[in-house]
This record gives C-alpha cells, sequence and structure tokens, in this order.
C-alpha cells in the first residue's frame, strides 16, 4: 500500500508547502496513494503520522513531498526513517529519493546523518562566534543571570539568623538552597 502524507503549521505555511500542493505532486507520482492530512502546532507532535506508520505493514510505502514535511529536524527525521526501515517500510521523500533497505537507500542514511553532524557543528560554531563577541562589549558576564542582588541575598541571611530557612523562603522568595551557597560565600 501506498500512503502519502500531507502536513502543514496550524500557524500557517508558505503557498508552496500547502496541503493541496503537497497532494498535486504526491498523487502525480502515485495517483492510487492514500492521503493522510495532517494539522500540527509542534513540528515533533504528529499524532497522525505516527498511527498511520504504527498501521502499516512490511513493504508498504509513505511518500512525502520533502523531508520537512515528515519532521522537524533533520535529527527527528533520521530517527523516524531508521524506525519505519526497522519495519521494512520504505520512505520516499520526492525531492531526495526512495530511502530503503538498499545500498543506495541506506547511502541516502548516512548523507542525513552527515548532514545532521555538519548542522550540529555549525550551531556550536556560530554559538560560539556570538560569545565572543558578547565578550568584547562592555557589561558581558557570562554565565545565567542572578536573580537577586547582593543586598537582597544580605537581606535574607540577616533574617536568617532569627528566623528558619522555612520562613526566610516564604518572606523573601529566595530558595534554601541559594541560601546555603550564600552562607557558605
Amino acid at each position: 500500500m501506498i500512503y502519502g502524507y500531507a502536513s502543514v503549521s496550524v500557524r500557517g505555511q508558505f503557498e508552496a508547502n500547502s496541503i493541496e500542493e503537497q497532494t498535486k505532486l504526491i498523487k502525480q507520482r502515485y495517483p492510487s496513494a492514500e492521503i493522510i492530512i495532517e494539522k500540527y502546532d509542534d513540528p515533533k507532535d504528529r499524532p497522525i503520522l505516527r498511527e498511520c506508520v504504527s498501521n502499516m505493514y512490511g513493504g508498504d510505502t509513505l511518500v512525502v513531498s520533502k523531508l520537512d514535511r515528515l519532521c522537524g529536524t533533520i535529527k527527528d527525521g533520521i530517527v523516524f526513517i531508521e524506525d519505519a526501515l526497522g519495519k521494512n517500510i520504505r520512505i520516499n521523500i520526492i525531492n531526495m529519493g526512495m530511502i530503503d533497505g538498499t545500498h543506495t537507500g541506506r547511502m541516502i542514511l548516512n548523507i542525513m546523518n552527515a548532514f545532521a553532524e555538519f548542522d550540529k557543528a555549525m550551531i556550536i560554531e556560530r554559538t560560539q562566534v556570538g560569545k565572543a563577541i558578547a565578550k568584547t562589549k562592555e557589561g558581558f558576564k557570562e554565565g545565567r543571570p542572578k536573580k537577586f542582588s547582593n543586598a537582597e541575598i544580605d537581606e535574607a541571611l540577616a533574617l536568617l539568623k532569627t528566623n528558619s530557612y522555612k520562613v526566610v523562603e516564604e518572606k523573601t522568595g529566595i530558595s534554601k538552597s541559594t541560601l546555603i551557597r550564600a552562607k557558605r560565600a
């Protein structure tokens, strides 16, 4: 059986990613495909797609127009495709090709893994460059900003002399663990 999967975010899509465009593209290649449509809020939460795949059998094919219609990230796509291949389900991503248990299908999956690694490395590199630029600016402080000022901590420590941690925590909103760390310092 061949299933065509078309999906859009409820937040709206570009016209080129519309349900109609995706369905048209799938039906051009597979006129007899059963079309499954899903509108989602979170790209990681696609219950209709999961249900469709759980009802598929070995030898069935899932067709999507593009990888981003199947998953939110390359990494999520790889996990999804590997699970499908484990059930002997083929995935045809129209703009990439057929991914199945053949050497060609495995090669496409390996290329996707390489792109996922590259994407991760690029994110790390951009983060490090951004951090280096931020360090050159006046007032840069590394780490998470302090929630409470030194004066607020000092006031809470003074209250701690005559009150329990629980009472001080209720009065100031400063947690017991923060008070203990401040007391040690």
